[in-house]
């Protein structure tokens, strides 16, 4: 009994030691108070810069509806616009990003695309036909980024600034465990298996 108490303490404390939580600010737009049916554009956001266009628009069940939550932001308000947010995170440790995406209903690919940069650098862009959607069509996307310390994250919008665009939700910056941390805990179940089966033996 004893071996499967130290087994599970060791498997609780690797686990919350490594599945650290989302390192981003507000990643669904929920802070800000934002009244259902209605949208605004916001010269910051809680946890989020604008960093480009005149404000980030923010909506709560405007021309769809939030992948999370209730709000969500669309990043090309009046013109293409750019948010931004600083993460503290482990110097060579690897990170999932990740985000929900959406383009707007009744416009064209060429006026949806987002693209996500890591301290500058592009990771991806993504965008999406909207003509034939009569509302938000939702996809989650997800990448690998390396912490350096201190890291930038930034979404843009990069097509035709034309005050309609790709919507943002759900966005998260979650730690990757080590091989290690997953050695260790495949180790401790191994041991709460051994003690079981030599339990069930001596029976």
């Amino acid at each position: 009994m004893k071996n499967i108490l130290l087994a599970a303490a060791l498997i609780t404390t690797m686990a919350g030691a490594h599945a650290a939580g989302n390192l981003v600010v507000d990643g669904s737009f929920e802070s800000q108070q934002q009244s259902a049916g209605t949208w605004n554009v916001y010269s910051s956001l809680p946890g989020w810069s604008v960093v480009g266009g005149t404000g980030v628009e923010l909506r709560n069940s405007v021309a769809g509806t939030a992948f999370d939550g209730n709000n969500f932001v669309e990043l090309d308000g009046y013109v293409n616009s750019a948010i931004s947010q600083t993460l503290a995170t482990d110097a060579g440790s690897f990170y999932t990003l990740s985000f929900a995406y959406s383009a707007r209903a009744g416009v064209s690919a060429a006026s949806n695309p987002v693209e996500v940069l890591w301290n500058g650098a592009s990771v991806a862009t993504v965008t999406a036909d909207g003509t034939r959607l009569s509302s938000l069509d939702w996809h989650q996307f997800s990448y690998q980024v390396q912490g350096t310390g201190s890291d930038a994250l930034q979404f843009r919008a990069v097509g035709i600034s034309d005050g309609l665009g790709g919507s943002l939700d759900a966005v998260s910056v979650t730690a990757v465990p080590e091989p290690s941390t997953w050695v260790l805990m495949l180790a401790g179940f191994g041991l709460i298996g051994l003690s079981l089966g030599r339990r069930r033996a001596a029976r």
